[in-house]
């Protein structure tokens, strides 16, 4: 009896199914392990934290009520998910060793790539982290390890090494000067943070920015009543974003302006205004006096009220 030949081409297609599921279920699985099994680089075995603790106590008393600790028990898991050897690699080699350094992957000795793959095997599939190796502080070899500190955190709730905003002004002094302005978003209030405009682990808009809800400018999180739509937009808005008027940080001018005259700023971009419908005298410096729905109106071309 003679198989016809359609019957031999659905088996094919059926193996070749199973065989792609198959390889991605475990390329899957290898992702879901720490990257101490994936690459420890060394022929160790694991050894569990009770060995760990028996000379590292107190760094083990330290990490002990932490997430790390509660999330890398071994209950449900497989063997490498022990507390201290899911981040720092199978112990067996450092323990034979005599507690040989080299024998074990120790963050302090390793470069910043290095970390981040280490950190990133397990928190990649976190929405807040999965862009991090696009972020600017990645390029510039700002690594995990540089903010938080799995064993001795200032904070324990991101386990970071500083409170904000003090930990981002290790590096960006200079917009801590913009915060100390007279006009300025109170940051150093406590009132709003650095993380609520940045995703400090990345983003694909410049300055590490977040979006709000709606996918705009996250200066609409907090100044909806700007956001429109509108039926005459002003147009700096939608193609520069706010800062083509306001400095974010802070400023020596009202409402964070980018200059200290209203007028000034305005004439900028409409030069052909200088003289005409009016002078810019005392009586109209300001061009909002008329112009108040500057962000946008609904029934003026021209954003009167």
């Amino acid at each position: 009896m003679r198989v016809p030949r359609n019957i031999f081409t659905v088996l094919i297609s059926a193996l070749i199914l199973l065989w792609c599921a198959a390889a991605t279920a475990a390329t899957q699985d290898q992702k879901a392990k720490p990257a101490a099994l994936a690459e420890s680089g060394y022929s160790a075995q694991y050894v569990g934290t009770d060995n760990c603790k028996t000379c590292h106590e107190d760094q083990f008393k330290n990490v002990q009520g932490t997430a790390h600790y509660k999330v890398f028990s071994p209950q449900g898991r497989g063997q490498e998910w022990h507390g201290c050897e899911s981040c720092h690699g199978p112990g067996s080699a450092h323990v034979d060793g005599g507690g040989d350094k080299t024998k074990i992957f120790r963050f302090s000795d390793q470069k910043p790539e290095k970390i981040t793959e280490r950190c990133m095997s397990c928190h990649e599939n976190n929405l807040e982290h999965q862009n991090f190796n696009r972020s600017i502080h990645n390029k510039n070899g700002v690594t995990c390890t540089s903010c938080h500190s799995a064993h001795v955190p200032q904070v324990k709730e991101k386990l970071l090494v500083k409170r904000n905003p003090d930990l981002c002004f290790t590096c960006h002094s200079e917009t801590k000067a913009d915060f100390m302005k007279p006009f300025r978003h109170r940051v150093l209030d406590g009132y709003i943070q650095c993380q609520d405009c940045h995703n400090v682990h990345g983003t694909v808009l410049p300055k590490q920015l977040r979006v709000n809800p709606a996918q705009d400018a996250i200066c609409y999180k907090c100044h909806a009543e700007k956001r429109g739509p509108f039926v005459f937009e002003h147009e700096p808005i939608r193609t520069e974003g706010c800062s083509a008027c306001h400095t974010p940080h802070g400023s020596a001018n009202p409402r964070l302006l980018t200059r200290a005259r209203v007028n000034t700023l305005c004439l900028e971009c409409h030069q052909n205004f200088y003289n005409a419908p009016h002078p810019q005298n005392t009586k109209s410096q300001a061009c909002t006096l008329c112009h108040m729905g500057i962000h946008g109106s609904n029934t003026s071309p021209v954003f009167f009220k």
